[in-house]
């Protein structure tokens, strides 16, 4: 008599976390916030081939990588919950939010801004030249530099300039109409202004 085959059992699928996704969401989500950043600093006039081809591709390129990978992160948490795999769950929808986690800190945190180091690095040439410029009883004010970063196509989009502004008045800064101002470091300042 032949002895029967022991069944083969199959042991059901592990229930494990999905920690590359989180991390493959952290970086798409910097990506986009330093392109977001680069673009703020990339001036019109240098390196204008690959500006325009990033200003072009770039941007839609993001936008669509974003949304397939947070649709089929959304497609999987949904199957992971009918199957009762919590933790591939879980990991699914961390790593759609992790896109905007890492987007948001590369946008919001200061160390992340080409401006924040280009005011740095030249700190002390900046007010020697301002400081330079202004008589010893007014409050020293100057335009240090200004950019032209404009983005999209030509006759569709506004013109983007952006200027560095030195203040040296104690109060907030004065804001022009049409113009957005944000503090860089210490006195020194970004204005954007759209035409």
């Amino acid at each position: 008599m032949e002895k029967a085959a022991p069944a083969v059992t199959q042991n059901p699928p592990v229930d494990t976390w999905r920690f590359q996704r989180i991390a493959i969401a952290g970086i798409t989500g910097a990506l986009c916030g330093v392109y977001v950043r680069a673009f703020n600093f990339w001036q019109v006039g240098t390196a204008d081939v690959a500006r325009e081809l990033l200003d072009l591709f770039g941007l839609p390129l993001l936008f669509v990588t974003v949304a397939v990978l947070s649709l089929v992160w959304l497609i999987v948490a949904v199957i992971a919950l009918f199957r009762r795999r919590w933790r591939r769950m879980t990991s699914s929808i961390l790593a759609i939010v992790t896109i905007a986690v890492g987007f948001s800190m590369v946008a919001a945190v200061p160390l992340f801004d080409p401006w924040f180091w280009y005011v740095i690095i030249n700190k002390s040439k900046f007010e020697a030249t301002v400081l330079g410029k202004v008589s010893v009883d007014s409050k020293p004010f100057a335009v240090i530099d200004e950019w032209d970063i404009s983005t999209g196509l030509a006759g569709v989009s506004a013109n983007h300039f952006i200027a560095l502004v030195y203040d040296g008045s104690d109060g907030t800064p004065p804001d022009p109409s049409n113009q957005y101002q944000t503090h860089v470091y210490g006195h020194f300042y970004l204005r954007d202004h759209y035409e």
